[in-house]
């Protein structure tokens, strides 16, 4: 039993607990009684409803024994037909209900067998009689037999009637038997109920007050000193035991001393913290907001605009005006001392959380410190800007005033090269490609130098095949490798998944680097490639490459990996920019990778570098396929040529003499913009350094023309000495669709006007007379359109560096909107141009922008001047498939 001193003791969740115990395990027994009564009752009732339906097929089967006696007595006496007939029907009534009653007393044996006594004497009486008249009818059983089976069968009928009522007894028998039971079970649930009821009332009372005695007083006692925790006053002891309020209580006591030591912490604080009234007047601040602020150090009647210097005030008010809308503000301000001094802080105002009409907090900081570090940071910055901007521009200069030139060098030495020379004269031509080369790989290097140390160099990451990047990088250093009789060698893991995810050209540029020193430095013996897989769980990739040069002494290993490094012992004409493997390691570490070297001095050097590892699916294009150098038009491609320089447009003529393409030349942008309002061009190459109208506004110019007259665009492409980002930028921005960089190789120069000249390799589209375009979409279709033009420029000036990310999201967004829009050719070119960025193949993705382009900028002018009878033709760039659109089909279908 639980005594009345131990109550206050308890838990309060020990309290309510047992408050809810007494009243919930009386409800439990009343609904677990009631329950058990309940199916008790149920059962049975249900057994003294059976017992009825025993007794009624009871007597439905004595009615019908009588009715068949009945029928047969008939029978007998008139010998009609139709009484035998009633006869049997009855006689099947009978055994009907005879079976029904067998399933109800299943259970019962002693009721079974007195059933089953009476199915065979009904059987026996049945035999004999009908047996008995059919003798007596057909002349064999004499009458007095007849009689006697008559006779028999009475007495059986007889004995079925007494087993019949032996039956209805023992079932009058059961049936009191289960109503007085019946009747006991509701007593007993009545009482059972009335019981718990009575029991449950009366602890649920008690307890009740058991849990009310000896609270109320103590909670009282808890609500003042909350209050006297309010106003910072000495807390009462709460007398009672250690339940949840003693623990509160307890806990209060603690708050208090937590609040205090915040108290102090506050007042010590190095930022002026202060709080206002409504009214803006001071009611409490720290020690460190009376110094910035310039008051005393006790509470003062001054407001918190009074401290603040009047040129300030206003701004002050509007922050504070500002916090009252919002719920925090922030502005800077001078506060004025009474003896003249100024500090200079930050504000800032937060609201009184409970009630914001309450007033407001305040809070100071010193700007001092960090305006000084603000004004250094920011020179720095400057003289960092201004240096790298000096740096970028003297880059600029100097590769675009050699590049000039050496595009010249380059090209008449190429030239030269394919005409019959001597020996001595292919040497030469040789030493010039190979030296202007060189010079342009140095120029190259100190760009990407450039590039990486103002961080603008992105690594482009896509599904490639790691034998053909190694084996690319191999076919470029087998002629040099050939000449100096050094073998190379390639070795691939084959546990390393045929396609991976990585940056194929960066990987390419520092293996061209390792092999390029490898070759340059080894005299005699072999340089090898290995590719493999490293790392306990197999995540990384290495590539190696190893040599039998020289080798590196320890010293210097690390050395070498510095930019502009040079070893003392390397041989002058071994000496490069130093740049290389500085490089190197600057595109390893920036691909999540590292890189290193082991060497012995005349041991020979591996250099490797290691690669996170990550599989990537095949995609249905190789990457990296070499175009052929090749043209391969229907009719020669018109082309304008726009440069200054006499040497390049004679290089550019002598490139393309062989080749199907009719040249035209201009000396600067404004003839450049003349030609091409006086006849139409396939493809426009436009330099950019031109005297007059340069390059950039040349292009704009032709496609602001164009514009006006409704043309379509003519592909202009940029060919230029600068070779930075931001040239390229400029040059997409002007309405170019590419920009190469000079010295020009002629492949890539075949390679470009095979990808950008329209010729007239081109096949016409036909626009259906009615666009299937879905209902409520219409009047979107020109905002649709109209955003396209702008998009394919952003691709496509991701094309020029090679970033080929947001080329496959344009597309993906093309397949899934194309449709929609009702233009099925917008969804296909989607596709296409999403495949192809995947694949990284710039022609496909070229084709493809230059091909939705067209549609775009054609479609709307067809749609607003589209006829029902009537169809349109658009022309776009497709490769060789069939195509076999018909007028008014619905929709475009279209393989570009």
């Amino acid at each position: 039993m639980l005594r009345l001193d131990r109550w206050s003791n308890l838990r309060l969740r020990t309290k309510g607990l047992i408050v809810v115990a007494f009243p919930a395990a009386a409800t439990v027994t009343i609904a677990c009684t009631l329950y058990v009564l309940g199916v008790r009752t149920a059962a049975e009732e249900e057994s003294v409803r059976h017992s009825f339906r025993v007794n009624q097929e009871i007597q439905r089967l004595r009615t019908s024994e009588t009715e068949a006696s009945s029928e047969v007595r008939a029978y007998f006496i008139t010998a009609d037909e139709s009484f035998a007939g009633k006869a049997r029907d009855t006689i099947a009534a009978f055994d009907t209900a005879r079976q029904k009653l067998a399933d109800l007393i299943a259970y019962d044996t002693a009721q079974t067998q007195r059933l089953s006594r009476i199915e065979a004497l009904q059987r026996s009486r049945v035999e004999r009689i009908f047996g008995a008249i059919a003798r007596f009818r057909s002349g064999v059983l004499p009458l007095g037999e007849l009689r006697a089976a008559m006779r028999a069968g009475k007495t059986e009928r007889l004995q079925m009637e007494g087993v019949l009522g032996a039956m209805e007894d023992e079932e009058k028998r059961l049936l009191e038997s289960r109503f007085r039971r019946v009747d006991t079970l509701r007593g007993q649930l009545n009482a059972g109920t009335a019981a718990c009821v009575f029991f449950g009332v009366i602890g649920g009372v008690v307890i009740s007050l058991l849990f009310a005695s000896g609270i109320t007083n103590r909670v009282g006692k808890l609500q003042e000193n909350v209050s006297k925790l309010a106003t910072g006053g000495v807390l009462d002891p709460l007398p009672g035991g250690r339940d949840e309020i003693g623990v509160l209580s307890e806990g209060m006591a603690r708050t208090a001393r937590i609040l205090k030591h915040r108290t102090a912490a506050l007042e010590n604080a190095l930022h002026g913290i202060a709080q206002a009234d409504a009214e803006g007047r001071c009611v409490t601040f720290n020690r460190a907001y009376a110094e910035l602020a310039g008051l005393p150090e006790s509470p003062a009647t001054a407001s918190i605009g009074e401290t603040v210097h009047p040129d300030d005030q206003a701004n002050v008010e509007a922050a504070i005006q500002l916090m009252r809308a919002s719920g925090r503000a922030e502005t800077e301000a001078r506060m004025l001392h009474a003896d003249g001094r100024v500090a200079d802080v930050t504000m800032t105002f937060i609201p009184v959380p409970e009630d914001r009409s309450e007033g407001y907090y305040v809070f100071l900081r010193d700007n001092r410190a960090r305006k000084e570090a603000e004004g250094a940071l920011v020179r720095a910055k400057d003289a960092a800007v201004a240096s790298n901007a000096a740096k970028t521009g003297f880059l600029a200069k100097i590769s675009h005033d050699i590049r000039t030139p050496l595009n010249a060098i380059l090209g008449a030495a190429d030239l030269l090269s394919q005409t019959p020379l001597s020996p001595d004269q292919s040497t030469y031509v040789s030493m010039f490609q190979r030296n202007c080369r060189q010079l342009v790989r140095l120029i190259n290097d100190f760009l990407d130098f450039s590039r990486i140390e103002a961080g603008a160099l992105q690594i482009q990451k896509a599904p490639s095949r790691i034998r053909e990047i190694v084996d690319d990088v191999m076919a470029t250093f087998r002629e040099s490798a050939g000449r100096k009789n050094i073998p190379l060698g390639v070795e691939i893991d084959p546990s390393i998944p045929e396609w991976i995810l990585v940056d194929p050209s960066r990987i390419q540029q520092v293996l061209v680097n390792l092999l390029s020193n490898a070759v340059k430095f080894i005299l005699e013996g072999r340089v090898d490639v290995r590719v493999q897989r490293i790392g306990p769980d197999g995540k990384q990739i290495r590539f190696e490459v190893c040599d039998t040069g020289p080798g590196i002494a320890p010293a210097d290993q690390e050395r070498i990996f510095a930019p502009f490094a040079q070893l003392p012992d390397q041989k002058v004409s071994h000496r490069g920019s130093g740049l290389g493997l500085a490089i190197c390691r600057e595109l390893v570490e920036l691909m999540g990778g590292e890189i290193g070297v082991l060497s012995r001095k005349g041991s020979g050097s591996t250099f490797h570098f290691d690669l996170p590892l990550e599989a990537a699916p095949a995609t249905g294009t190789v990457p990296y396929n070499t175009a052929s150098a090749v043209l391969r038009l229907d009719e020669a491609a018109r082309i304008l040529v726009a440069e200054d320089t006499a040497d390049n447009r004679l290089l550019l003529e002598h490139y393309l003499r062989e080749e199907p393409v009719e040249l035209s030349f201009a000396a600067d942008g404004r003839e450049a913009v003349e030609a091409s309002q006086s006849r139409e061009f396939d493809l426009i190459l436009m330099d950019i350094d031109m005297p007059g109208l340069d390059g950039y506004a040349a292009s704009k110019l032709i496609r602001e023309r164009q514009a006006e007259q409704g043309a379509l665009p003519t592909p202009i492409v940029a060919l230029s000495a600068h070779a930075m980002r931001e040239a390229v930028r400029a040059s997409l921005d002007a309405g170019c669709v590419a920009h190469i960089a000079k010295p020009i190789e002629r492949s890539t120069l075949l390679r470009t006007i095979r990808r950008y000249a329209l010729s007239r390799n081109v096949r016409p589209v036909r626009l259906p007379a009615a666009f299937a375009v879905a209902e409520g979409v219409a009047s979107l279709v020109p905002a649709y359109l109209a955003s396209k033009p702008g998009q394919i420029e952003e691709a496509r000036a991701s094309l020029a560096v090679k970033d080929f990310e947001p080329i496959q999201r344009f597309g993906h967004n093309l397949k899934g909107t194309g449709g929609g829009y009702g233009f099925p050719l917008i969804e296909e070119l989607g596709k296409e141009l999403e495949s192809a960025a995947g694949a990284r193949d710039e022609d496909r993705i070229a084709i493809q922008l230059e091909a939705l382009y067209r549609f775009v900028t054609q479609v709307p002018d067809a749609i607003e001047s589209q006829e029902p009878s009537e169809c349109h033709t658009l022309v776009l760039q497709t490769k060789p498939s069939p195509l076999a659109p018909s007028c008014g089909d619905g929709g475009l279908s279209i393989s570009a």
